[in-house]
């Protein structure tokens, strides 16, 4: 997983489309590539841990504790973009669940022998993401 290439996809596909707020799900301890993302954009963060969320708001972060088995929609609202790096298979149906309906454009990275349902294949540089437009 190179995270360079990753930030770079995720970057220009937010640009392109003149997004200002994008959301990380399942950010966990890695922060890196919000961080990066937060130079250009409005970036929260999500994931069910807190310990996590507290790392990152440490590290500027604006971050949220939310299960998105059932999420709170208010932490998503006027979210432009919504992604989310290797989420384990039984979450990926539930994000694109949020995506859809706070209307919101998706970016997954997944583990390279999954295939989520419903959403496109983009190769870029190497990485492989599944996007909802």
């Amino acid at each position: 997983m190179n995270e360079n290439v990753i930030f770079e996809f995720i970057f220009n596909y937010a640009k392109n489309n003149n997004y200002k707020k994008i959301v990380e799900i399942g950010v966990g301890f890695n922060i890196n590539i919000a961080k990066k993302l937060h130079e250009f954009f409005d970036v929260c963060v999500v994931d069910i841990n807190r310990n996590a969320i507290e790392n990152a708001k440490k590290e500027g972060l604006n971050g949220f504790v939310d299960n998105v088995f059932s999420p709170n929609l208010s932490i998503y609202t006027n979210t432009d973009l919504i992604y989310s790096i290797r989420p384990p298979r039984d979450l990926q149906l539930f994000i694109l669940d949020i995506a859809k309906k706070i209307n919101a454009d998706l970016i997954i990275r997944p583990l390279s022998n999954e295939f989520p349902v419903d959403l496109k294949l983009k190769n870029y540089n190497g990485e492989i993401f599944y996007v909802l437009k």
